[in-house]
């Protein structure tokens, strides 16, 4: 009766070790899947200008599942921050396409009312992308203007980027309406460094290094 009584003892030990540790486990997958619900990136452009001085863009992103928070510094106008709110749809498996519409303000050197418009088409190697906005300025609707940025690019190698791209921006004083331009990307850990090349072989030349940070 003795051992009968241990072996149960030892049995409702082991029983409660396993259900302890299986609640442990389980609570901690919950954690870290609240915490994977959000994603958080921070990027720093840094341009080159060889006519004018040297100036950088810092953009930060929060997205949780498909809403999408961005802040900008220095992308609209020098010394001029934006603040946007959006909503990302997505469609497509092998062919994938997602579009986010925002919408937001700017204050700063330019104050005015954005609306915003960011979307990426991926196809196996292949991607598109490309973000615009129109900004309303308050100063008078003779100074709205439209910005944009586009990538068409292939990744020949795993972390590896590259391809073409075009801007149009407030950033620099240019004979150009849209700056042209060749670019690549590695990305190592949770960093993805690169450098586009604008307007190569001529005088309206410049450089954008980047460097982009996931956390």
């Amino acid at each position: 009766m003795r051992y009968v009584i241990i072996y149960l003892l030892s049995v409702h030990i082991a029983f409660s070790a396993f259900a302890q540790k299986g609640g442990n486990d389980s609570s901690q997958a919950s954690v870290d899947t609240v915490s994977s619900a959000w994603r958080f990136e921070a990027d720093i452009y840094y341009y080159v200008l060889p006519h004018e001085k040297n100036t950088s863009t810092l953009i930060g992103y929060a997205d949780h599942k498909s809403l999408h928070l961005e802040a900008r510094y220095n992308y609209e106008d020098v010394k001029t921050a934006s603040l946007f709110v959006g909503y990302s749809f997505e469609a497509g498996h092998k062919l994938k396409l997602t579009i986010t519409p925002m919408i937001g303000s700017v204050f700063g050197n330019t104050n005015g009312f954005v609306s915003g418009l960011e979307a990426s088409l991926k196809w196996k190697k292949l991607d598109f992308y490309t973000e615009s906005e129109y900004v309303f300025d308050l100063a008078g609707k003779e100074n709205d203007f439209f910005y944009s940025w586009t990538e068409l690019a292939i990744t020949p190698f795993t972390n590896f980027r590259t391809g073409i791209s075009g801007s149009r921006t407030r950033l620099f004083h240019s004979t150009l309406e849209v700056q042209k331009g060749l670019f690549m990307e590695y990305s190592f850990w949770k960093l993805t460094a690169g450098v586009h090349y604008f307007n190569p072989f001529s005088d309206e030349y410049f450089v954008i290094a980047t460097l982009a940070f996931e956390f």
